[in-house]
């Protein structure tokens, strides 16, 4: 994934429909666990703070094609924080100045765990680290309004943790909720 990104910023421009820019995101959410729903993300809502940036393939009048690279990290309480890297491509579609967009993708997720971590050594059990990587698969939908350079966006993020194990589950859910801005410095 380092050398796709590597590659992507030598070889792109980064153009706005005005411009060359380079686009800024920060969002805050809401971090649950579970099946899509939006059950868990406001009652004691679990926080996270994403920053990232995004590069074009294509950038016209009606639509963009985006490739995204996040950094970010959330706190569920007594059951785990993560911090993540992840990078996805999406399409945005322009309405005037409100856009939707879709997105798919993958990243490194470092799971800081809340509660002991045990492996089993024959006939005993010996604690292990709490801390561990997971790859993370991620599908994202959004709507926002544009003003200038500076965007309002809301997101609805599902990403798994990968892999579980657990009771033969290949993936932990996870969904979250963003509210977030993008500026285009010049």
């Amino acid at each position: 994934m380092c050398l796709l990104v590597i590659n992507f910023l030598t070889t792109r421009a980064q153009e706005s429909i005005n411009g060359r820019s380079i686009p800024i995101t920060v969002t805050l959410f809401s971090e649950s666990v579970g099946l899509p729903n939006f059950k868990g993300l406001f009652k004691n809502p679990n926080l996270g703070i994403r920053i990232g940036t995004e590069f074009y393939y294509a950038n016209k009048t009606g639509h963009q094609t985006v490739q995204t690279l996040n950094i970010g990290y959330y706190y569920h309480k007594d059951f785990q924080s993560g911090l993540y890297l992840s990078s996805e491509i999406g399409y945005r579609k322009l309405f005037g100045d409100f856009f939707l967009d879709g997105t798919l993708g993958g990243g490194f997720l470092l799971v800081t765990s809340a509660l002991p971590r045990y492996k089993k050594a024959g006939d005993n059990f010996e604690k292990i680290s709490n801390t561990f990587g997971r790859f993370m698969p991620t599908l994202g939908i959004g709507a926002g309004y544009r003003f200038n350079s500076v965007s309002l966006f809301s997101r609805y993020e599902m990403f798994g943790e990968m892999p579980f194990g657990f009771k033969d589950l290949p993936a932990l859910p996870h969904k979250t909720l963003h509210v977030g801005t993008r500026l285009n410095l010049k």
